[in-house]
């Protein structure tokens, strides 16, 4: 199942919310296999046939949001449904505020802000947008799909959203001060409080090396790993 316990958890209860809401139950006459039709329906209408193909992420969203549209008490939630961008620039906007910046702060703390809506602004020609009154910051941004024309095929090109163009040229800034400051991921992040996910940090160290002393020894002259076996990409995130 790709789903974790708690948001199959989630999903039963906002289903028996919406059943209750909808008059799907045994009380008002459906059988067992009536109501579970319905939420077959509905997963179907997600695109999936069952709930254990939803994945933890997208999936899971646009099912939660789904069933709690059926009720027809959540704006919010059938906008959702329409415009999964919606969802994509909450998770975008949530790494780039928890992860990505706490990291900046470590090297550009006094400039950082400047410099993030310097990028922004920038990337996004906003001073020549109908004159803002204001700055730019991130919820100005949106996840949805940018194509261009690709001058050498004439085909249409994906260039990303305005919150994946932030989030990659924020990772590739972020990655070039680290190597300057000469840390490795795991040191940056364990110094910024945020979350890692190198080997030793998931506990998976021994499983790296397989406990061969010679694949030790080659991980281990890796400078950018350390002396430890730190599984680590070129991407901090």
């Amino acid at each position: 199942m790709n789903l974790s316990p708690a948001q199959v958890q989630r999903f039963w209860r906002e289903w028996a919310a919406t059943c209750k809401a909808r008059n799907w139950t045994r009380e008002a006459g459906l059988t067992a296999s009536q109501i579970d039709a319905h939420r077959k329906d509905l997963l179907a209408a997600c695109g999936f046939n069952s709930l254990t193909q939803v994945d933890r992420t997208d999936g899971f969203t646009k099912v939660l949001h789904e069933t709690i549209a059926l009720r027809g008490d959540s704006l919010k939630s059938a906008m959702e449904t329409v415009d999964a961008a919606l969802n994509q620039a909450r998770v975008l906007r949530n790494q780039i505020l928890t992860e990505i910046i706490p990291c900046l702060e470590l090297y550009r703390r006094e400039e950082l802000a400047e410099d993030l809506a310097k990028i922004m602004e920038d990337k996004n020609r906003w001073w020549k947008l109908d004159r803002p009154s204001r700055g730019m910051t991130l919820m100005d941004l949106d996840a949805r799909p940018i194509f261009r024309t690709d001058r050498a095929t004439g085909g249409q090109k994906y260039m990303g959203s305005q919150l994946s163009q932030m989030q990659w040229t924020l990772s590739r800034w972020l990655n070039d001060l680290r190597n300057e400051a000469g840390d490795t991921i795991h040191d940056m992040r364990t110094r910024a409080g945020v979350p890692c996910t190198c080997a030793i940090c998931r506990g998976t160290r021994v499983a790296a090396s397989g406990g061969d002393p010679e694949l030790e020894s080659k991980a281990g002259a890796d400078p950018e790993l350390g002396d430890a076996v730190c599984l680590e990409s070129n991407c901090a995130f």
